[in-house]
């Protein structure tokens, strides 16, 4: 019986290394943000299927002089994306021309162009496959 237990206990502790050996940290640094006035929004996406429409992870951060970071932690390895935008007048959400051009300014992994529609999935992503990740972005 105390060989099962342990058997079962060691299985479980190898379960949990092999788990936490495929996650990594992500660090999100935003630069040449207009003011330091209002939130800086970061939404993590895992799938182009979601891009834009529904975050894997998502974090907010105040500015200051005109960056900010945020971290995302335990992030699996895999395929991902970074939006950001910069919610000036600080009412939770990104404010457009006739509901559909952003007034406010916004960002994508890689400098995702925005050309004639939302910056495209296939532009934004990147790899995560190491314990620590950086993007960088310039809003």
């Amino acid at each position: 019986m105390k060989s099962l237990i342990l058997s079962l206990g060691f299985g479980l502790f190898s379960l949990m290394a092999a788990i936490a050996q495929n996650t990594a940290t992500l660090s999100v640094k935003i630069q040449d943000i207009a003011s330091d006035d209002g939130m800086l929004y970061v939404g993590l996406y895992n799938s182009a299927g979601e891009w834009l429409e529904q975050t894997y992870k998502g974090e907010s951060s105040t500015i200051t002089n005109g960056r900010c970071e945020v971290v995302f932690k335990e992030v699996p390895y895999g395929e991902y994306a970074i939006s950001v935008y910069h919610d000036e007048n600080d009412n939770g959400k990104m404010d457009k021309y006739l509901g559909m051009i952003p007034k406010e300014s916004y960002a994508c992994s890689n400098q995702a162009p925005a050309n004639f529609g939302p910056p495209r999935w296939d532009d934004a992503k990147f790899i995560i496959n190491q314990e620590t990740n950086q993007q960088i972005i310039k809003l």
